[in-house]
Order: structure tokens, then sequence, then C-alpha cells
């Protein structure tokens, strides 16, 4: 019995013990990348359980488990790592990026290759670096991420696409825009469809042998878009939530916003009219006026002046401006105030997006879904754009000769883009030219708003019938009661299929293309505006795209020892067919329809079809040598339906390289671990010259129920390719052994011949132009990208880069003109010209040389002929266009003169280009632990602009008909005034409304509106505040050095115009400078002058001297108690009786 109880008591120890081993204890540890960064979200799973947990911020983590169990830890983009626990209860892992080897390569083309093995030039957008752009349309996201690459975003619209340039202009009149492939087949549908949550990766390729094997569509560069895909053994779900903010930040133009200033301006002009008009007819105007300042007051309202209904003050319209001020009289009051059309347009809007994406596989399955929503309301009143999308990513390796892909994406996008139109319902252009004193809201005569009969608790808005500007429309009111509805369904997919016949031997075809269907609904409200006549208008678009791509490839890989090789040919036929249906009813019985049937008065219909064929036959090869002698070749050829009769084209490429660390005297070299030389020349080619160029076309129509066509324009069966031949040399290197500095530089020259040009005909041939092949073009250029690891710590890291490019466009040879069977001498397009040795975008233009001091008139450069030698101009012998007379009269003698005629003046090459001398971008990363910051400023140094929009501010013409920028203040007025800005006379005759057409006088540098500060500490009172607002400029080189020479040049210098104002400090640059003291201070961009007053108004510091309009400032209310005359003196008085709070 004891024995019993003995064994039984035993039994009972060793299975406790055995209950103990396998009992779970808690476990912590840490999981860290290769570099030492924490990882946050990592996922700590017990193997063949489902038990699990996941890292914190700092990357630690604790888990309940049993001694010899084994721990699963993986984190996305990581390689998983399975660790047994012991009898530690401390685990520290360091995950490998599982992407290492993708790093490491790059898809170009057809193939992919290793970074360094790469002969020819690409740029990648990662997908970190388009998470941290919040874009509606991926073409954005690539703005500032390579050399080379220019991104214009040409519209606020939400959901639009920007306009791409890479590597300067391809083309005179042709395309321009770089082909998009997404996922290995060339992308014809909309960016915007694609979510950007959704990209793995962007690369731009950009020289002839990234784009040559693209043949006829890589003449401009080439976009690859590739989405992101499943991981095997790794399982993720991400839910992502984004809110941003829309607003209208920019700085806009400094003008006349007080309708008083606008109307005494307006009486000024008028005024000067009078003088010109006395000048004119003497008899007839001292019969009908007293004086000029008479003939001012009584036409500042009526046929002459601002239109009567649009008189806003109370009391007698001649006698609102007194005479011997030209301001308005004391006393004088509103009968309304109107409203500031800005503040109707535009709003703070917001955009918020969600995402959901999940992702996993095994060995031999692996996929990637995703789910997306976007909300992006514009700031822009009324516009918006609304995004659905899903993406299904499946790979399967079926056996282990066979692998299929399926990737299939699909948007439904609505978007409203009311006030976007190119026309007078444009809010942008309204918004910014609308005089002060016009009214959104309708008025009646005692000023009140009329409310509106149609929609009941509204007010009736102002469709500017007799207004001067944007008469008989209202571009806030048809944003409101119009709708510009955009709704588009979109696919976009690809089956890929994989055949392994051998290890070095495979087969691959790819099916893939897009499909949409676009619906375009505009409807134009029945009530008011330009189809009220018409009671109102739909015209619905319908366009529908099929577009399909079909690839099969024979690729070739082996190694022999050290060499190796990579070879494939191919074959790729692709289908393009994209129809139009056009319906335009008037008549609307129900205007909230968007349906044609809602309409009765049928105005149009008709459809078509545009379609293209493209087969194309094409190679190539890459081979290597130990990794450091390379060499890549393609050929392609392509046949087009586009063309008539020269369908074909050829297109080939040839790179090298040398990759120089691999050589023994340059092995283990610390401060240049990586060095390689590149150089690649090669031809591409561009299709994109419409669908039928080949054909005669005509117009159908109905002759008395019968056919009848009408001729619309010949044919061109000899058109053809546009060809381009690249020629590149270019190196990339590491510095320090940290590899804290990566460096490319890349040097191409790109000449384009058999440009698309149109020929004039001579007029016998019933034909105005023909287009044909002709002209070359060239452009060059060096691209330089650096990146500095400036700060790479555990905890701490931080990068800055900088990118550019310095670009050379030129044109070598003009297409022959068939009226002389010459080259063309020059094609003058307004505003630039084209011409041998010219770039295409060289102004060419007249030459403003200021302002008669005397009379006020513009003055501008005039050449002429003196043709009977009298050594002054008489009238004939001007010379319009100066470089056509020079190539037609080779070394004749020119005068140059000054002339105050515009139309006399002569257009000519003014030596100044839009194209800047350098553009890049600078990018700033920091990562702190879990946290990471990222900037981004794009920059660009000379080059000119033309300013159409401040042109239209400095208008000359009938007063009321736009508004005024703020420098017409600096008008000449009187004689003996120094200024450059020319009188005003409200259109007294062509020549006089000629003043702000294309001439020099609106070309610009970009000049950036600034703040100028200084502080000045004064014995007795303390600090006190000098501002003045104006504008950066720049100097003609020889002015510059001479005046900065006069002061230490080793002082930056930066030029400076304040904004004058006509009274006290600010009534000349001369009188700024006398009050201001000194020639430096502190340069803030934008006018803040408004803030800093606030501000010092706040801290009790008085400010002396400003230029700030006095209805933007704002005080504390306490201040009118010192003064309300004299604001500044007041400002002395309150900060002296306040006491200062500086201290």
């Amino acid at each position: 019995m004891r024995l019993n109880k003995l064994l039984y008591a035993l039994l009972l120890v060793i299975t406790m013990q055995g209950f103990s081993l396998a009992q779970e204890r808690e476990v912590s540890g840490s999981v860290k990348d290769a570099s030492g960064e924490p990882l946050f979200g990592a996922a700590v799973v017990v193997e063949g359980e489902s038990k699990g947990t996941g890292t914190d911020m700092d990357g630690k983590f604790t888990i309940k488990v049993a001694p010899g169990k084994n721990l699963e830890i993986s984190f996305l983009g990581m390689k998983t790592k399975v660790v047994k626990v012991g009898s530690s209860k401390r685990i520290d892992v360091v995950l490998e990026v599982e992407s290492q080897d993708l790093d490491e390569f790059e898809m170009v083309g057809y193939a992919t290759v290793k970074k360094d093995q790469y002969v020819g030039s690409a740029s990648s957008v990662d997908k970190e670096s388009l998470k941290r752009k919040s874009v509606s349309d991926v073409s954005q996201a690539l703005a500032g991420e390579a050399a080379g690459v220019r991104v214009i975003n040409t519209s606020g619209q939400p959901g639009s696409s920007a306009t791409v340039r890479v590597r300067g202009f391809g083309s005179v009149n042709g395309n321009r825009s770089p082909l998009y492939v997404l996922d290995g087949v060339p992308f014809d549908g909309n960016l915007s469809s694609i979510n950007p949550d959704d990209i793995e990766s962007m690369t731009v390729l950009k020289d002839a042998t990234s784009t040559s094997v693209y043949g006829s569509r890589g003449a401009n560069g080439v976009v690859l878009i590739t989405t992101k895909k499943g991981r095997a053994n790794q399982s993720n779900i991400q839910v992502e939530s984004k809110i941003g903010f829309n607003s209208r930040l920019l700085p806009r133009y400094q003008v006349i916003s007080s309708p008083e200033e606008y109307a005494e301006i307006g009486w000024s002009a008028m005024r000067q009219r009078g003088v010109l008009e006395q000048q004119r007819n003497p008899s007839v105007f001292n019969a009908a006026y007293s004086s000029v300042e008479d003939y001012a007051n009584k036409n500042l309202f009526g046929r002459l002046g601002f239109a009567t209904k649009y008189n806003m003050w109370n009391g007698d319209p001649t006698q609102l401006i007194d005479p011997s001020t030209g301001k308005m009289r004391p006393g004088v009051t509103r009968k309304y105030s109107p409203e500031k059309w800005a503040d109707y347009a535009y709003q703070a809007s917001v955009r918020t997006e969600y995402n959901l994406n999940i992702s996993g596989g095994n060995d031999k399955t692996t996929y990637y879904t995703s789910l997306g929503f976007l909300d992006d309301v514009g700031y822009a009143i009324n516009t918006n754009f609304k995004r659905y999308s899903g993406r299904v990513n499946v790979s399967h390796q079926a056996k282990p000769w066979l692998k299929g892909e399926f990737n299939l994406g699909y948007a439904h996008s609505k978007s409203r883009e009311n006030g976007q139109t190119e026309d007078v319902d444009n809010l942008f252009w309204v918004t910014d030219n609308m005089p002060p004193i016009y009214p959104l809201f309708l008025r009646d005569a005692q000023g009140n708003k009329v409310p509106d009969k149609y929609f009941p608790g509204n007010y009736q808005y102002d469709f500017g019938n007799g207004r001067g500007f944007s008469g008989t429309t209202n571009a806030i009111a048809q944003g409101m009661l119009d709708r510009k509805d955009r709704t588009r369904n979109e696919l976009n997919a690809n089956v890929f299929f994989k055949v392994d016949f051998l290890k070095e031997l495979s087969f691959e075809t790819r099916l893939g293309g897009q499909y949409y269907n676009k619906s375009i609904d505009n409807v134009i409200n029945p009530y008011y505006g330009a189809e009220q006549g018409e009671k109102g208008r739909i015209t619905k678009h319908k366009q529908e795209l099929l577009n399909y791509t079909f690839l099969q490839l024979l690729r070739y890989t082996q190694s022999f020892g050290n060499h190796n090789v990579q070879a494939f040919v191919a074959h790729e036929s692709t289908t393009y067919d994209k129809t139009f249906m056009y319906g335009n009813k008037s008549g609307l019985v129900d205007p909230k329809s968007n349906e044609l049937n809602s309409a009765i008065k049928l105005a149009g219909l008709n459809s078509y079809t545009n379609s293209y064929r493209l087969e194309s036959y094409f190679g190539q090869v890459m081979y290597d040598y130990e990794s450091r002698y390379l060499l890549s070749a393609s050929l392609r050829r392509d046949g087009s339906s586009r063309f008539l009769n020269e369908k074909w084209g050829n297109f080939a490429s040839a790179g090298i390289g040398w990759v120089v660390s691999r050589e023994k005297f340059l092995e283990n070299k610390k401060y240049l671990p990586y060095l390689k030389l590149k150089a690649s020349y090669g031809t591409v080619g561009d299709q994109n010259i419409g669908y039928y160029s080949g054909y005669d076309v005509y117009d159908i129509d109905n002759f008395m129920n019968l056919p009848a066509a009408t001729f619309y324009r010949i044919g061109y069966p000899d058109l053809t390719w546009e060809k381009s031949k690249i020629f590149q040399v270019g190196t990339e290197f590491t510095l320090l052994e940290s590899r804290a500095i990566d460096v490319q530089l890349d040097y191409y020259h790109k000449t384009t011949d058999n440009l698309i040009f149109a020929s004039t005909l001579a007029p016998s041939s019933g034909n105005n132009v023909y287009t044909v092949n002709d002209g070359l073009l060239t452009n060059s250029g060096l691209e330089f990208s650096v990146t500095g690891h400036v700060v790479n710590h555990e905890d701490f890291k931080l990068d800055l880069s900088l990118n550019g490019e310095v670009l050379s466009n030129k044109l070598t040879r003009m297409p022959i003109d068939n009226t002389t069977q010459k080259p063309k001498v020059l094609d003058n397009i307004g505003g630039y010209a084209r011409a041998k040795d010219h770039s295409i975008y060289d102004f060419y233009m007249r030459e403003y040389r200021g302002v008669n001091p005397n009379t006020g008139a513009a003055q501008y450069t005039m050449y002429y002929q003196d043709r009977n030698n009298n050594q002054q101009y008489d009238n004939g012998e001007e010379i319009n266009s100066l470089y056509e007379f020079e190539a037609a009269n080779p070394g004749a003698a020119v005068q140059q003169t000054i002339t105050e005629t515009y139309t006399k003046a002569t257009q000519m090459f003014v030596g100044k280009s839009a194209i800047p001398d350098v553009r890049g971008a600078i990018t700033l990363k920091a990562a702190y632990k879990g946290f990471s910051f990222t900037t981004q400023w794009l920059y660009g140094l000379g080059g000119y602009s033309y300013d159409n929009i401040y042109a239209n501010m400095m208008t000359n013409r009938k007063i009321g008909g736009n508004m005024w920028h703020a420098d017409v203040r600096n008008r000449w007025q009187r004689p003996g005034d120094q200024t450059d800005v020319p009188r005003l006379s409200s259109g007294f005759n062509a020549n006089e409304q000629n003043v702000n057409s294309t001439s020099t006088r609106f070309l610009t540098k970009g000049h950036m509106p600034v703040t100028m500060v200084r502080l000045n500490i004064l014995k007795g009172v303390g600090p006190v505040l000098q501002i003045a607002e104006g504008y950066t400029l720049e100097l003609p080189e020889e002015v510059h050095h001479t005046l900065d020479n006069r002061t230490d040049p080793g002082w930056p210098t930066t030029w400076f115009a304040p904004r004058l104002t006509g009274k006290g400090a600010f009534k000349s640059v001369y009188d700024v400078m006398n009050n201001w003291g000194a020639n430096h201070g502190a340069i803030t961009y934008g006018h803040i002058g408004a803030d800093l007053i606030t501000l010092a108004s706040m801290l009790r510091i008085p400010v002396n001297m400003h230029n700030v309009p006095e209805e933007d400032i704002f005080r504390p209310k306490n201040w009118s108690l010192f003064g309300t005359e004299d604001l500044e003196s007041a400002d002395y008085r309150a900060c002296q009786l306040l006491g200062p709070i500086h201290k």
C-alpha cells in the first residue's frame, strides 16, 4: 500500500513536471529592419495556431507561447522569419527587405534588368513617394520626382490630368506626350481611373535604349506604371483613411478693389480722353464742354463711360468727382456695396479618401485586391470628382513550367466641371477681371437686390445687360444654375501566360487593354444667360473606347561562365476604336433632367468613330561580362494604318556601359564604392497625326432631300512618321563608404526630323495649306540628380535631393514653302515665331520702349528702310517683321527709331525665351522613429513668360471694360511724369486701345510678390516698423553688374520694385528710397503687410510707412479713438498711450 502511494506520488510529480514544461510563458522582444529602424505593425504569430500579436510603434511585442514552439514574424515588404522559442524570454529579430532583390532590378520595356547593369536612363517613383502626394490623378505625382520630366497642372478641376513633358519638346505640331504603359500594356485610358494607392511604382524611360523598343509610340518618353501584387506566405490587410483640404492659396494680382478708386481712375481716363478729343476737334469740343473736367463729369456714366444702371452712388452722377482733386466728393454715399465676386466663386473644400486592400498567398498563388473611394471637392464652386475603384491581381504557378496572371481594374467616376470652360463662363477669368463696380446680384433703381422669381428665397443674379465686362453672362450664376456633368465607367485588364520550354527558353503572351464609356452632359438653364431665348439647352456627348494589345514573345536567358545574355523576339498588335455620339436640343421641359427627351427642339445629332491598327515586330539583346561591361541593342518595325502610303517604320537602338567600380583599380575604394559610365544611340517615332490623314475629307449634308458632299480638306497620302534620333552619355556614382551621396548625370542630344508642318499652297490650287513631313528640331540638355543622405542614424534619418535639367531647343531646318519652293523663313504664331536656329519658344513681338513723358503715349521700337536717304522716317517705310525683311533683303541697311503707333512698330526676335535656363526640384525627407516628414520645392531659373492676365488688367479700352491692376496708379497723368505706364484715355481710338496688346511690356521673368520689412529702433519710442509690398524683378545683365559693383558684390542682391500708391512715401520709387533710409531689409514671399500691421498693433509697435490698401488692414477697434484721417499718426499715439507689450 505504501509502495502504491509512493508510486502514485512519483507519477504525480512527473506529470506535474511535464505539465509545467508544456505550460506557456510570456516572451518579449523587438522587430527591426536592417538599418535598425523599428517596424511598427509587424505580425508575430505562433506557427500553426491562430494566436498572434503585433509590434507597437517602437517595434516591441509581448506574447505568451510555450517553449519549443515557432514564431512567424512578418512585415509587408520584408522576408518572413521563423524563430524557435527556447529558454530565453527575449527574442530580437531583424527582418530583411524581401524586395531587396526587386530594388536591385528595374522594369525597362519588355525586360527586367539589374539597375547597376542598365545602360539607359530611367527614373523611378516608388509607392511611398506616391503616397506622400495626395493626388487624384497619378500624372500629377510625377512633379519634381525625375530630372528632365516637366509636369504642368493646367486646371484646378479635381480629377484632371497633368500635362507631362519628357526631355524638352519633341515636336512642333505633333504629339509631345509620353506613352503610358500599365502592367505591360500600352494605356490609352484615363489616368484618373487608376487609384494611386494601387500603384507599386512608376518608372520614366527617357533615352533611346529605354524607349526605342516601343517604336512608334516612344518618341516622347515612356511612363511605366506597375500595380501592386500579393506576396507568398504573407497575408496583409490595410485600411487607410485620408482627409485633406483644398483652397485657393496662391497670391493673386494686386488690383483696384475699391469701387470709389475705380471710378476715380475711370474719371481720370475720361478726362484724358477729353484732352485728346479737344486736340482732334477743338471747335466741336468747346461748343459742347466748358473744360476737359466737364467732359469727364458728363461722360463718366453713359454711352462713352460706365453704364448708367451701374451707378451705385447717391446723387447727381455728373457731380460725383471733384474736378479739383479727381477724387470722390466728400459725403457721397452708396446705394449698395457690390459683392466681391471671388468670395462667391471659391470655397475651402474637403478631400476625403478611403482605401482597403487585402493581399497574400502561398508558394503557388498570390493575390492582391483593393477597394477605394475618393471624394475630391474642388475649391471652385460646384466642382468635384468622385471615384469608386477596385482592383484584383492574381498570379498562379499552375505547373513548374506554366505561370498565369490576371489583373483587372475598374473605376466608376463622376465629376462636375462648372466654370472650367475657355470662354466667358470661366470662373477664374471672370473673378480676376471683373471691375469692382459691378454687383453679382441684380439691383433695382434703389439698389435693392431683386428676388428671383424662378428660385424663391434666392436673389436674381445680374447677367450684365449693358455691363462693360462679360456682358449678358454671369460665370458664378451659370456655375450654380447650369450643370457640366461627366460620368465614366472604365475597365483595364490583362491576362498573361508564361511557358518555360527550357530553363533558358520561355514563351510569354499577354492580352490586355482598356474599355471605357463616358457621358458628358451639359445642361444650360432656361431662365437666364446665353440660352434664355432658346429656353435652355442640353448637349450630350457619348464616348466609348475599346483599345487592346496582343503580345507574343519568345525569351532566351543564358549564362556562359562570366558571360550573361538576355534576348527576346516579339510580335504585338494593337486595335483602337473610339466612338463618339453627339446630341443637342433646346427648349427644356425639365431643367433637372440630363436626357435629350426632356427638350423639344433638335439642334444637332451626329456620330463617328476614330480607329487605327498597329502591327509591330521587334527584338532586343542585352549582354554583360562579369556585370562589368554592358551592351544592349534593339530593333523594331511598326506598321500603322494612320498613314496611307508610308505605313512602315524601322526603329533601332544600341547602348554600352562600363561599371568602373568593378575594375581592380577601383575595388574597395571607400570614397567611390560605385561608378558606372554609359552611352546610347537610337531612333524612335511618333504616329499621332490624326486617324485618316491620307484621305480627302468631305462633310455629308442634305440638299433638297438628297445626299450632298461638301469638300472639307485634301488628304496627305505621303505623310509619315516623325522620327527622332537620340544620343546620350552619362554617369552614375556613389560617394563615401557610407554611400552618403548618390549622383546621376546625363547629357542627351535629340534630333527630330520629318516634322509635321503646315505648308502654304499656291492660291490656284484651291487649298490654303498642305500638311507635310519637313523640318528639323533639336533638343539637347544636361540632367542631374543628387541625393545626400545627410543623417542616417537608427532613430533619425534625413535625406536631401536635388534634380534639374538644363535644356536647349532649336529648329535647325524649316519646311519648304510651296509658294516659293524655298525653306519657309518664319512661322509667326502670335508672341512666338518659328525660324531656323531659334527655339520654338523664342518670343517674337513688338518691343516696348516706355512712355513719352510729354504726352503719356506708349512708345515702341520701329525699324525702317530709308528709301529716299533723307535720314528720317517717311510714311510707308516701316518694317513690319524684321526677321523676314532681313531674310528677303540680306545686307540691306535699316534704321531704328521710336513710334507711338502700335501697328507701325516692328515685330522682331527680342532675345528672350520661355524655356528656363535650369529647372527641377528640391526634396527634403526626414524620419524620426515612426514619424516622417517630406517637403518638395519646384524651381525654375531664367526664362520668361508672357503675363496675359496682367496685360488684360492694364487695358485702355472703354472704362468699365476690365479690372485694373494696381499699377495703373502709376500711369502718366500730366506732362513731365516719368513712368512706364501709359496714359489712360478710355479707348479714344484703336491705337490707344493697343497699349496692352502683345509687346515686351508684358514679358516677365516670373517676378515674385514679396514684402520688404525693416525694423528701426527709435530713441524714446522703441521699435518702429516699415513695410513695402512689391515685386522682385530682373534687370538687364549690364545694368545689374554696373549697380551691383557699386556696393559689395559678395552680398546677395535682389532687385525690388515697391508698389506705388501715388501719395506720401509711395508717390514714387525715389520717395520710397528717401523714406526707407537704407538699401536693405528682410524680404518675405507674398504680400503679408496687412498681417504684419495687425501683429504690430497687438505688440504696440507703430508703423511709420506702408503701402497696404486700407481696406485690407485690421487693427483693434479702439484704434479709431486716436484718429481716423492720419492713421500713421494715430498708430503712434495709440502705441504710446497703451504701452508696449513686446518687451
